[in-house]
């Protein structure tokens, strides 16, 4: 079949697929120009060389539909070292472009009444496909809704609604005249992309406790957006449609629906405040933006003397003359903001980020995997090391691995994976961190800024087999110890002696964090000129 009817048909049945086009080549390579399609399962239609690139160019199609971004792709065909270079005879080289034909969002809506209508309208006038489920064959035809490719409509509304399929790329509004509880049972339970439930406060109450009573899942009921739609202030039929299609465009899209007037250009959001984050906070301030820090209930840093996180205990930290303040609420944020301090909040779940609407946010938590992280959350997203894929959950990440590649800015994949082992200091690597020889409560022995020699404890570890004193390997200074009274599992880290033993080293962020800083604030930049291009 011809590969461009093969896109219009896979573009008329609402299915998303991959268009990957060599647009560049040079010496000897299997094409020098060609077409293929990729669908998400992996399913390809014409070729672009066979063999092992064509392989990872469907590899790499895949996950461009996955992300809903296009990308290109660069290989050397040569046997090379490279991270582009593939093992393969030819010598030469090929880029490729990936295009992404995303499936159109489909808008299933249970009851076809004036709300119902309006929203149909507002949705396919934005492009989304449209389908109805009703219990009205009179009411609800293909006459009053002929922009709906889809009619489910059944005397019987249970018949209606088992009729109407319902997938990852849809998106439920239960608006009907008098089938809300049936309708509300039946798709609470579908694995669609967003679902919402037209009603009062108060009849949404009853309804969500009524199926919390009969023992359905907190993590369930939580999917539903009742009262749907954003907050407005609609009342006609009109106006609650536009406030239901824009709040369905803000979660598709992963956006928080905060103004863009309100949006604060020069505020960055930083999850965590151990060392590393700290450096990236310090290089931001003094870049001249407003830093906020939100951190755990009881942060676990090893480099205390350099880490805002401090905060959480103490209420205060000073960190190369900066300052952070432990703060509780948006109105204490903004004032510690306003007096020039960095305001702590203690928010794992990034609940504030929606009302302090940053330009910004910076993960560098570096727990090596993503705990909630997500594109949308600002129009700038950022991480620090493995766990996160830049195009994918975030829009950059910064390398963190100590070594050639150390800070550089990454917009399209992933960071080195986490070896495991330390980066080398001094000529020590594993040998100057300390892991914890038990479970138990953390001791203190030696502290920060001390001079320990081969054989001296360092820290001690109490637990069910006693107190265990934990003895460096090294000779040097104590850069760093979690807080006495810590409760640590088995392996964890809780200490670090530098072999450099010079006591500014326990005062002043590191090389390695200054280094990453400087990659965070060259991807906002990037990232900020991106936004002002359209890109």
């Amino acid at each position: 079949m011809d590969i461009f009817r093969k896109a219009a048909e896979l573009a008329e049945h609402n299915i998303p697929f991959a268009m990957a086009t060599i647009i560049e080549s040079s010496g000897s390579t299997p094409r020098g120009t060609a077409k293929m399609l990729v669908l998400a399962d992996g399913t390809s239609l014409g070729t672009v060389g066979g063999g092992i690139v064509e392989s990872r160019v469907i590899e790499e199609a895949r996950r461009a539909i996955d992300f809903d971004r296009p990308t290109v792709l660069e290989y050397a065909l040569d046997h090379g070292p490279g991270a582009t270079s593939l093992p393969m005879e030819c010598g030469g080289a090929m880029k490729v472009l990936v295009e992404v034909f995303g499936a159109k969002p489909r808008v299933l809506i249970a009851g076809g009444g004036h709300v119902g209508l309006e929203i149909a309208k507002a949705a396919h006038a934005i492009g989304y496909r449209i389908a109805i489920v009703d219990d009205r064959p009179g009411y609800v035809n293909g006459d009053r809704f002929p922009m709906a490719t889809e009619l489910y409509v059944d005397e019987d509304m249970d018949t209606a609604l088992s009729t109407a399929p319902v997938d990852r790329n849809t998106c439920v509004i239960i608006a009907t005249h008098a089938s809300d509880e049936r309708a509300l049972r039946h798709f609470i339970k579908a694995d669609c992309r967003y679902l919402g439930f037209l009603g009062s406060r108060r009849k949404v109450r009853t309804m969500l406790d009524m199926l919390r009573a009969e023992g359905v899942a907190p993590e369930v009921l939580g999917r539903v957006r009742a009262p749907v739609g954003l907050d407005l202030g609609a009342e006609t039929p009109e106006e609650i449609a536009i406030s239901v299609v824009a709040e369905m465009m803000s979660v598709l899209a992963g956006r928080d629906a905060a103004p863009l007037s309100g949006r604060d250009g020069e505020l960055v959001v930083v999850r965590g405040a151990g060392d590393l984050a700290t450096g990236t906070i310090l290089r931001l301030k003094a870049a001249g933006f407003r830093v906020v820090a939100l951190e755990v209930e009881n942060p676990t840093s090893i480099r205390r003397t350099v880490s805002l996180s401090e905060a959480v205990y103490d209420g205060e930290a000073r960190v190369e003359g900066v300052v952070a303040r432990l703060v509780s609420g948006i109105d204490e944020t903004r004032a510690a903001l306003a007096e020039g301090i960095v305001p702590v909040l203690v928010d794992p779940d990034c609940a504030s980020v929606a009302a302090l609407a940053p330009y910004a946010l910076v993960d560098a938590i570096i727990a090596k995997r993503n705990t909630g992280t997500r594109r949308g959350m600002a129009p700038a997203v950022i991480a620090l090391g493995p766990g996160f894929e830049a195009g994918g959950d975030v829009d950059a990440v910064v390398e963190t691995q100590r070594g050639h590649d150390l800070a550089r800015v990454i917009l399209s994949g992933t960071a080195a994976a986490d070896s495991g082992t330390p980066g080398e200091i001094g000529g020590r690597s594993a040998e100057r961190v300390l892991k914890s020889p038990i479970a138990g409560i953390v001791e203190a022995v030696a502290a920060i800024g001390d001079m320990v020699k081969v054989g001296d404890p360092v820290i001690a570890v109490r637990g069910t087999e006693g107190r265990v004193e934990v003895r460096t390997s090294i000779d040097g200074i104590v850069r760093g110890s979690i807080r006495a009274g810590m409760a640590v599992p088995v392996g964890m880290k809780i200490a670090d002696v530098d072999p450099r033993a010079r006591p500014e080293n326990c005062l002043t962020v590191s090389d390695k964090s200054r280094a990453i800083a400087g990659g965070v604030l060259e991807a906002i930049l990037v990232l900020k000129g991106r936004v002002k291009r359209g890109a």
